[in-house]
Order: C-alpha cells, then sequence, then structure tokens
C-alpha cells in the first residue's frame, strides 16, 4: 500500500464514489488543494508520468465525478434509524466533522489516529475496509471499539456506547 510521506506508515487510498470534486482539498493531509494538484503529484511526481494538460485534468476531473455512490447495504431500518439518531448526538460528536451531503466538513483534523487528516467523506463507506487512513480498523465496528486504531475520545464521544449501540451506528454508516 502508499505509505505516508513524512513516516513511512501505510496509508489507505480515499474512495472515489460520490462525487469526488466536492471533497477537496484532497490526500489524506489535505494538502493538495485542487485536482490538478494531485494529479501532477501523484500521476507525474510519484509515478513517473508524463505531465497532464489542463484538459486531460478537466477531462478526469469530470469523469471522475460521473462516479456515483455505491448502493447502500440493506439493513435493520430500526437499528439504521437509532444509529442515525446516534450520529447525529452532539454528545457523541459523529455530525461535528462528517456533515453536509458528503458527510464530510472537507476539513483537516487531528482526531487522535496518528496526525492531522483531512476528515474523508462517508459517502459508501461501507465498501472501503480495511477502515481509517492506515487501514487499522478490520470492521466498521473495530473503529469504534479499538481505541488504539480508532482515535478514542478524540475521534468522536462513542467509548460510553453500548454494544447494541455501536451496531446501531454500523447499521447507519452502512445506509450512506
Amino acid at each position: 500500500s502508499p505509505e505516508d510521506r513524512v513516516t513511512g506508515a501505510p496509508r489507505r487510498t480515499p474512495t472515489l464514489y460520490g462525487h469526488l470534486m466536492d471533497t477537496a482539498p484532497f490526500h489524506w493531509d489535505g494538502d493538495m488543494h485542487d485536482f490538478g494538484m494531485l494529479t501532477s503529484e501523484v500521476f507525474t511526481h510519484r509515478m513517473g508520468g508524463a505531465t497532464l494538460s489542463s484538459a486531460q485534468v478537466n477531462a478526469m476531473s469530470h469523469w471522475l465525478d460521473t462516479i456515483g455512490t455505491p448502493p447502500a447495504l440493506a439493513v435493520d431500518a430500526t437499528s439504521a434509524e437509532r444509529g442515525r439518531t446516534l450520529f447525529e448526538d452532539p454528545s457523541v460528536g459523529c455530525a461535528s466533522c462528517h456533515s453536509g451531503a458528503k458527510f464530510t466538513n472537507n476539513s483537516s483534523i487531528n482526531v487522535g489516529t496518528g496526525g492531522t487528516f483531512q476528515v474523508p467523506s462517508l459517502v459508501g463507506v461501507h465498501t472501503r475496509s480495511p477502515w481509517l487512513h492506515n487501514g487499522c480498523a478490520p470492521t466498521l465496528a473495530d473503529r469504534f471499539t479499538n481505541p488504539a486504531c480508532g482515535g478514542g475520545e478524540q475521534h468522536g464521544h462513542t467509548a460510553h456506547l453500548t454494544p447494541d449501540q455501536i451496531g446501531d451506528l454500523v447499521a447507519y454508516l452502512q445506509t450512506l
């Protein structure tokens, strides 16, 4: 897998689902302010390819924006609704960063997972295992039950949730 430029730690590639251009800035660090900067860094510098023209960058960005969202998983609707309520509860804190139509505030924040990272969109989150920037959570539930991986209370206030509530929260995430 790709590695972090500073620490050498593994990094996962963020999803391309759900109208990527609405989630700028790009890259886990949020240091790629626009798609042209991202393509220059990745295709030209890291992969050794030719510099893309503005027309090529525009064509690629328009094509990427045609990639819609994956279908939600079929989950228990009552469980998912309880999970939505938890997700939106300010005392839990998920929606303070994962907000809006793309479930991201497009900010870079340190949530205790090893650095300051771009808040990823949660659109289609159920399709992206393993989770978090370094893939340390093999399941969505592990994101909430493994404090060493998920950032503990810096990454939402979920330590007090029961296993059933975590199940409800995961059910909701699987509908996004």
